[in-house]
């Protein structure tokens, strides 16, 4: 039985809840608190965020949206407020199980499905393997990385957050959050590098760096498992209806656009995306409307 407990969280309507969801450990099934942020109503859509972060993260789209659709976004478990999962391992099958969950213990009938990053191979994967209770997906920020490039971005990407006593963790965890906006891959602060060099806004690094600290020492297990998945082949196994956003002034632009020569399924059609933030939620109002 699934539980919720909802309550307004600000005055632009967006609801907070949590769902309890089951989970296979071993030979025994736990249970795990999923929290999430819903506003609007009609068709559901779900939003998954990219990592380290949470719904918090998503609150524009979740506005965005809601003006259509049913929308909801989760915290992917060990992130925000939900549950780290019991049972984990270095893919992102657990997370595609603990999203199907979700979507049945709030009776979700077919939702698409919008990620960006972390949250587009998760939903990459469950298109994948639960084409049929999807009607599609909305896909941000995905990547094709080359072996070479991918092994050196798991060997520097992820440094420990175990908490130290002088406090380093917290310095650690503002300094990524800080070069996140600036670079990619973060760690490399060379020219090459530099994707914006005023970075984001002060709000938006301390709400990063937060959601480091909120993970703590596991925060980068569903980002490495992402991380794993960002080529080709997952996207040319999908059966369901596919939009993959191409925005020119994504973080991931470099790698993203490796994917127009991709060999990929006429059911996934890129899509560009020029311009400020604004363009970018238009595109990406004009898209859902579409698929709906």
């Amino acid at each position: 039985m699934a539980s919720h407990r909802n309550k307004t969280m600000s005055k632009s309507g967006i609801l907070k809840g949590y769902v309890e969801i089951s989970c296979a450990l071993s030979q025994s099934i736990t249970r795990s608190q999923i929290h999430y942020r819903e506003s609007g109503s009609g068709i559901p859509v779900l939003l998954l965020h990219p990592s380290p972060l949470s719904s918090k993260f998503m609150e524009p789209l979740i506005e965005l949206f809601s003006n259509h659709a049913r929308t909801i976004g989760w915290d992917t478990p060990g992130y925000g407020q939900s549950d780290q999962l019991p049972d984990k391992d270095s893919t992102l099958k657990p997370y595609v199980s603990a999203l199907h969950e979700f979507i049945g213990a709030l009776g979700l009938d077919r939702p698409l499905i919008y990620g960006s990053a972390t949250g587009a191979q998760i939903a990459i994967e469950y298109g994948r393997a639960f084409p049929e209770y999807t009607r599609g997906l909305l896909l941000e920020n995905t990547a094709w990385f080359f072996d070479e490039e991918r092994d050196q971005i798991m060997s520097s990407y992820f440094p420990s957050l175990e908490p130290k006593e002088d406090g380093g963790h917290f310095q650690m965890a503002w300094h990524m959050a800080t070069q996140l906006y600036r670079h990619f891959p973060w760690y490399d602060q060379s020219s090459d590098t530099l994707i914006n060099e005023q970075g984001a806004p002060l709000e938006i690094v301390h709400q990063t760096a937060m959601h480091y600290l909120i993970s703590g020492r596991n925060y980068d297990e569903a980002y490495r498992a992402a991380f794993m998945n960002e080529r080709p082949e997952p996207l040319q196994e999908l059966s369901v209806p596919t939009r993959l956003v191409l925005w020119s002034g994504s973080l991931l632009a470099k790698y993203s656009n490796r994917l127009k020569d991709a060999e990929l399924p006429d059911n996934v059609v890129i899509e560009p995306a020029f311009g400020d933030t604004k363009d970018r939620f238009d595109t990406l109002e004009i898209l859902l409307k579409q698929m709906l």
